[in-house]
């Protein structure tokens, strides 16, 4: 399942630290919304791991359906990585 990941930290050490964490993990919509692939067993590792370092801050994540997904509108920009998962 794809999954959109979006932050608000203020500290900058732990937001750089997320930022590090989910550039690993997934692709970069924008500077805090990040898009990963997981099965449900991985998000629940990955979401214990964002809530160690995001301790202070808000952390959201969406599940987004094939059907959801199948309907994204991408403006602006081309972002040729935008449909990569």
């Amino acid at each position: 399942m794809i999954y959109l990941i979006a932050y608000d930290i203020e500290d900058n050490r732990v937001r750089s630290q997320l930022a590090r964490f989910l550039e690993k993990e997934g692709v970069r919509m924008q500077k805090s919304v990040f898009m990963v692939e997981k099965d449900r067993h991985a998000i629940k590792a990955l979401k214990r791991k964002v809530e160690k370092l995001a301790v202070d801050g808000e952390v959201a994540i969406f599940p987004l359906c094939a059907g959801c997904r199948g309907r994204a509108m991408r403006l602006g920009k081309e972002r040729p990585r935008f449909y990569c998962m």
